[in-house]
C-alpha cells in the first residue's frame, strides 16, 4: 500500500479538513501574517486553480518605472550578485541587482564592469557610405542575412565593397 494519496482525489480530501492548510493569497501577501515572501515555498494542488496557466502574468515591477515580463533577477546579496552574476543575468534576459555591502567606489566599479561588458563584437563590419542606396542594404541582407548596416564616411572593408559591387 502506498503512503501517498492519489493526486486526483486531493480536492475531496481537502474538503474533509476543518481548517485550510497553508495560507490564502491574501495571507501570503500580508507581511504581518506571513512575514513576507522571501523564501516561502508554494504548493499548488492539481485541479485547484480555476484559470488556464497561459492567463497567468509573470510580469514583475522592478522599480516604479521598470517592469520585466520574466521575473528573472538575482538577489542584491554580497554572496550572490557582483559584476559576474549581473552580467550572466543580463545575458539570459534578467537583471542582476548589485549589492551595497561595500564602498560606493567598489559598487560603482562593479556597475561599470557590467555596463562595459561586451558579449562578442564585430571585428570586420560591413559598412556603407551616404552615397549608397536601399538596394545596397537589401543586397547585403540577401547575401549575409542581416540588414543592420552602419553608414560611415568611408568603406572599412574593401573585400565587402567588391562583393557588394558584384551583387548589383
Amino acid at each position: 500500500m502506498s503512503a501517498f494519496l492519489n493526486h486526483t482525489t486531493a480536492n475531496e480530501v481537502l474538503k474533509e479538513y476543518g481548517r485550510r492548510d497553508g495560507l490564502s493569497i491574501e495571507g501570503l501577501m500580508d507581511e504581518q501574517l506571513s512575514g513576507g515572501l522571501t523564501y516561502n515555498d508554494f504548493l499548488i494542488l492539481p485541479g485547484f486553480i480555476d484559470f488556464a496557466a497561459e492567463k497567468a502574468s509573470l510580469e514583475s515591477k522592478i522599480t516604479k518605472n521598470i517592469s520585466i515580463k520574466t521575473p528573472f533577477l538575482s538577489s542584491p546579496m554580497d554572496t550572490v550578485t557582483e559584476a559576474e552574476m549581473a552580467i550572466s543575468m543580463a545575458l539570459t534576459g534578467g537583471i542582476g541587482i548589485i549589492h551595497h555591502n561595500c564602498s560606493a567606489e567598489e559598487q560603482a566599479k562593479m556597475v561599470r564592469t557590467v555596463k562595459k561588458f561586451e558579449n562578442g563584437f564585430i571585428t570586420d563590419p560591413i559598412v556603407l557610405t551616404a552615397d549608397h542606396t536601399v538596394a545596397d542594404v537589401k543586397a547585403i541582407k540577401e547575401k549575409f542575412g542581416f540588414c543592420g548596416v552602419p553608414i560611415t564616411g568611408t568603406y572599412l572593408n574593401i573585400e565587402h565593397s567588391k562583393s557588394l559591387t558584384k551583387l548589383n
